[in-house]
């Protein structure tokens, strides 16, 4: 199967069974048939920032750092860094990218004077079973009437999401040989996102080489 339909495959599903909330996602994938053992040397070859082409002489501080944590984990795998014209094993890619999403959530059993899920009037032991855990008819008291209200609440969360995919590609072939997806939500503060960051980046290179 294509590598890239694959991972692109994983990280929508990834995406779908449940976002990013709890710190970096990282998935890995890798093409079977290349002989891993044979890259000794590597160059980047460019990055991708929030679709812009960056060139190999970019001098961003702030993308030094992704190819720092990258550079470390492959020295630490034993790779030498050269430039491009030496005629790597491995070119490395990085794309980078950032999107805001909004996450609806509805919570039922408004929070009434008995606490959650206790509304007064019908439903105790009839269409509404309150007691055991579905929503209740709920009722506010207003000029002597009691008035039925709306049990659920929608809350609307914005966050930013960001995306680190790392390609390694043969150089002889110009052929994509590993990639690893890291996904996260991004705060506020810079160095806990690079934090984050560094974390993913390290748990995909656990994955190098791949194990056939």
């Amino acid at each position: 199967m294509n590598i890239r339909l694959l991972i692109a495959g994983l990280a929508l599903g990834l995406l779908a069974a449940g976002g990013c909330a709890a710190g970096p996602k990282v998935i890995t994938d890798f093409d079977p048939s290349a002989q891993f053992s044979a890259f000794h040397t590597f160059a980047f070859s460019g990055i991708t920032d929030r679709g812009r082409e960056i060139g190999v002489s970019d001098n961003s501080p702030l993308r030094g750092r992704i190819k720092e944590m990258i550079d470390e984990q492959l020295a630490a795998k034993g790779f030498r860094q050269v430039s491009v014209e030496d005629h790597p094993d491995l070119l490395v890619h990085i794309f980078f990218g950032v999107k805001d999403k909004q996450h609806v959530q509805s919570t039922g059993m408004t929070p009434g004077p008995y606490g959650p899920g206790y509304g007064w009037g019908p439903g105790y032991y009839g269409r509404g079973l309150g007691y055991y855990g579905r929503p209740v008819e709920t009722y506010e008291y207003h000029d002597g009437e009691w008035d039925r209200v709306n049990s659920s609440r929608v809350t609307i969360h914005e966050d930013r999401e960001g995306t680190l995919i790392v390609d390694l590609a043969e150089s002889s072939k110009k052929s994509l040989v590993w990639r690893a997806v890291i996904m996260a939500v991004l705060g506020d503060n810079l160095e806990k996102n690079f934090e984050m960051a560094n974390k993913g980046v390290a748990e995909a290179f656990k994955a190098y080489p791949p194990a056939k």
